[in-house]
């Protein structure tokens, strides 16, 4: 109904991760690039920071991939649930190190520093991306700080980059900052970004005519903050609401009234 109504060839707006479809924001491209700048130059950790939804996971994604084509090996985990032999583990896997399934501890982090050394001998950069780094516990974290130094030679072509939220990363220890060699931070799209991510998608989809008007997009903007997961989230519902409405352009008061819907309600205490 939704494809019919506005005369789309398939839904504009995606609320997941996909390399292969992203707006190549300014913002994005040069963390990126910053990114690339600590493999090239062989710094052994960096950091990405940005709030929720702001596409750190989008950026560790599309810089595993480019960087990959470039001949490196790249290891892309998430951090979230996991304890220090599974993480071991499957950066061991990734990296091809086939690991048995019983590996403990210190057997993972011989197949890994193996496999960093080798790739060094064959003059291969390892990267290793750790998403939602800020859910790591403190044993994890440790395993942080000991990856970094995993390769003693001073040749050693090993970049560790940590993603995070500033408000969990603010509570790692000294230690661990110190030995961050390059902060990225993400930064939110403006509202000529925001307004161009909207109508690229809808174009992208079959779209040629407006669908926002410009209040519309305005409000999308000044209501999101320009936090791409938020943009994406309203201007879908918005298209949902469009359809229900029977509308023929969607503006100010209707992309408001989803916003207000889709909020969380403010939580009152009782006395």
């Amino acid at each position: 109904m939704q494809l019919d109504h506005w005369q789309l060839a398939e839904l504009p707006f995606q609320t997941v991760v996909d390399v292969n479809r992203f707006y190549p924001s300014i913002v994005l491209e040069e963390a990126i690039a910053r990114l690339e700048y600590l493999v090239d130059a062989r710094r052994r950790m960096g950091v990405l920071l940005g709030e929720g939804g702001i596409g750190k996971s989008l950026v560790l994604q599309i810089a595993a991939r480019r960087l990959t084509r470039r001949g490196c090996a790249v290891v892309v985990v998430s951090a979230t649930g996991i304890g220090t032999r599974e993480f071991l583990w499957q950066v061991a896997a990734g990296l091809g190190a086939a690991p048995r399934e019983s590996a403990d501890v210190l057997q993972l982090w011989r197949l890994v520093a193996d496999r960093v050394a080798e790739n060094r001998l064959q003059q291969t950069n390892t990267v290793l991306l750790v998403d939602d780094a800020g859910q790591a516990g403190p044993d994890l974290l440790t395993q942080f700080m000991r990856l970094t130094r995993i390769d003693s030679s001073p040749a050693a072509r090993w970049t560790m980059v940590l993603a995070a939220e500033p408000a969990t990363a603010a509570r790692w220890n000294e230690t661990l900052r110190e030995l961050t060699e390059l902060r990225i931070d993400l930064a939110p799209w403006d509202e000529t970004d925001t307004t161009g991510y909207v109508q690229t998608s809808l174009v992208e989809a079959g779209r040629f005519d407006p669908v926002f008007d410009k209040e519309g997009l305005r409000a999308i903007y000044e209501l999101t903050g320009g936090v791409p997961r938020r943009v994406m989230r309203l201007a879908d519902l918005s298209l949902i609401a469009g359809t229900a409405a029977g509308v023929i352009s969607v503006g100010d008061s209707l992309v408001r009234e989803v916003h207000r819907e889709m909020s969380w309600p403010t939580a009152t205490l009782a006395y």
